[in-house]
């Protein structure tokens, strides 16, 4: 079986080398190599003077590169990205046999259209567009963002009630379940069960607690740097926070004026690789202080390392942990809960065992050798019922 997968990366050319720097390339690159025939992937594309993070192929047939466009709002300054990316797809469409889209996005919007009902389309959903649109952007664009989303929502309800949704982490799975009889969730997890760490039996001496993502308005930092300082009121701990993003200078600024740069760190990006690995293994808890999420692979990498989390009740991840099993739930925009939750668990560490033992067992059902071996089966057995 061939199959066509388009993702909205930008990807990275050197030296005639392909590579991108968002990990969720690895579960697309360990799903088509091992399970389809022949693979294709879209995408933007820029030529590097370095190479990113993560290589996924030097063959050109493995990719088609779309006219580059800095943001989804430029499709409606740029009606011609369009057309060429059209054009660019009816070579695709007649070739693969099976299309795995990331949605909503214009792209996909176009492989539907030039498709139809005639060969099967995967909708791969990845967080609630709508409620990370209404976090990060505001007036026109918001609202023109929210609309559009609707648009290509009621698009596929109305013209592709039979597609196959897989939707990464439950939230999304419960929101198209009344339309969708081809509805399904999973984890786009990249971790190996390679790198699986024993349960911990007790936190360091000094106390480490580690956020990684990107540094955006919807992943609450601001809450998350107020909550640090609570809990240094009565328990001396240290923050490393991993990631870059729009925020990362503000977010500098106010760990400054609240003086907690002595237990607050920022590490940077650090690529899915060895030095994150060695962030895991020296720290102690996971914190997630979102407002919205989908399921993010943080939560696999706890599994694989063991580590337990604080995290706030929000997305994919209010259903994929339980509350004193895998994790402590606080609700999002409470600085002093997250800091209590913290704080609880390091006073009780029978309950910091038994998440972290729960997180171990859980984790061969997570990792991505059975995450990308159900996504493709999921696929193959779709298309040979419906097609």
């Amino acid at each position: 079986m061939k199959i066509f997968a388009y993702n909205d990366f930008i990807l990275k050319k050197n030296k005639d080398k392909i590579y991108a720097d968002d990990s969720h390339i690895l579960f697309i690159k360990a799903t088509c190599e091992t399970y389809f025939d022949e693979f294709q992937l879209g995408s933007r594309c820029i030529e590097t003077d370095e190479p990113g993070h993560y290589f996924f192929t030097d063959k050109k047939e493995e990719v088609l590169v779309f006219p580059f466009y800095s943001s989804v709002s430029q499709f409606f300054k740029k009606p011609s990205l369009l057309s060429r990316s059209k054009a660019l797809l009816k070579s695709a469409v007649g070739h693969y046999d099976v299309f795995w889209l990331t949605w909503p996005h214009p792209i996909s919007f176009l492989v539907l259209m030039l498709v139809g009902r005639k060969k099967p389309v995967v909708l791969f959903v990845r967080q609630n567009l709508e409620a990370l649109i209404h976090v990060r952007y505001s007036g026109i664009n918001r609202f023109v963002g929210k609309k559009f989303t609707q648009f290509l929502y009621t698009y596929a309800r109305l013209f592709h009630k039979n597609a196959l949704i897989v939707s990464v982490g439950d939230e999304m799975y419960n929101y198209f379940k009344p339309v969708y009889k081809n509805n399904f969730y999973v984890s786009d997890s990249i971790v190996s069960e390679k790198l699986q760490l024993p349960a911990r039996k007790e936190f360091n001496k000094d106390v480490k607690l580690l956020f990684v993502g990107r540094l955006e308005p919807e992943k609450g930092l601001f809450d998350l740097v107020n909550a640090v300082k609570l809990v240094n009121e009565s328990i001396p701990v240290s923050l490393t926070i991993v990631g870059e993003g729009g925020v990362g200078e503000e977010l500098r600024a106010f760990v400054e004026e609240l003086n907690v740069s002595h237990c607050v760190k920022f590490a940077g990006y650090q690529a899915f690789g060895e030095s994150l690995f060695e962030l895991y293994r020296s720290h102690d808890i996971m914190v997630i202080s979102s407002y919205s999420e989908g399921l993010p692979k943080i939560i696999n990498e706890a599994r694989a390392f063991a580590m337990p989390i604080v995290s706030t009740k929000v997305g994919g991840i209010a259903k994929e942990l339980q509350e004193g099993e895998t994790c402590l739930f606080v609700p999002p925009g409470k600085p002093e809960l997250l800091a209590a939750a913290v704080v609880f668990l390091l006073h009780n560490p029978k309950v910091y065992q038994r998440i972290s033992q729960n997180l171990h067992d859980q984790f061969s059902s997570n990792s991505l050798e059975y995450w990308s071996g159900r996504f493709a089966a999921l696929v193959k057995d779709y298309a040979s019922k419906n097609f």
